[in-house]
């Protein structure tokens, strides 16, 4: 029984020498940005992205009394970029009161909605190839996304059709294309969009 309880501090010991190996190991490998990462100019940089965002969204539903949305929130991913992630209720069909869930207003369309998600993808695509810049402590190969989730809530009973659209550019290509004229075209090839 020694034998084992012997065995077991040696492996803890060799398990934490290992972990802390790989953790200070894993540390000293990281390129020399990361490690030189101003994270108060980083914070001020996706303050200054997600007001851009915000922009995108309100000039999309601006005219619509049913797009309920969550404000844009950023963070900085170490060995990816910068991630940004907003909610946006297209369709809220029916709200809940104390006195009962109330119509909020007429239907909306599926081709209306469509043509909506359409326009703030585009105008999300235009606030990323326009600010891209502001990033100025990324490396060439981080990426910029954009998340968007589209809740669209209808009457109870009825199918929900919700949607999660992905807009990822890498920074060197936001930098290159960032100041040319007609570039809309070719950065929508060059950067990765998932919609599901």
């Amino acid at each position: 029984m020694e034998i084992l309880g012997v065995a077991k501090k040696v492996f803890r010991r060799y398990a934490a020498s290992l972990l802390l190996f790989w953790f200070f190991g894993f540390s000293l490998a990281l390129p020399a940005s990361d490690v030189k990462m101003d994270y108060a100019s980083t914070q001020r940089d996706i303050l200054r992205f997600e007001a851009a965002v915000d922009v995108a969204i309100n000039s999309t539903f601006s005219a619509s009394p049913f797009a309920v949305v969550q404000k844009t929130k950023g963070a900085y991913l170490q060995g990816y970029g910068i991630s940004f992630g907003f909610v946006v209720n297209i369709h809220r069909a029916v709200i809940r009161t104390p006195f009962g869930n109330v119509r909020s207003g007429p239907d909306m369309s599926p081709d209306l909605k469509k043509q909506r998600i359409e326009g703030l993808k585009d105008n999300l695509i235009q606030a990323l190839l326009d600010n891209g810049e502001i990033f100025r402590q990324l490396r060439k190969d981080d990426y910029v996304t954009i998340i968007a989730f589209i809740e669209d809530r209808n009457f109870p009973g009825e199918p929900n059709a919700n949607k999660t659209i992905i807009l990822s550019a890498l920074k060197k290509d936001l930098d290159e294309l960032g100041h040319k004229n007609d570039r809309l075209k070719e950065f929508k090839q060059r950067m990765k969009i998932v919609e599901y």
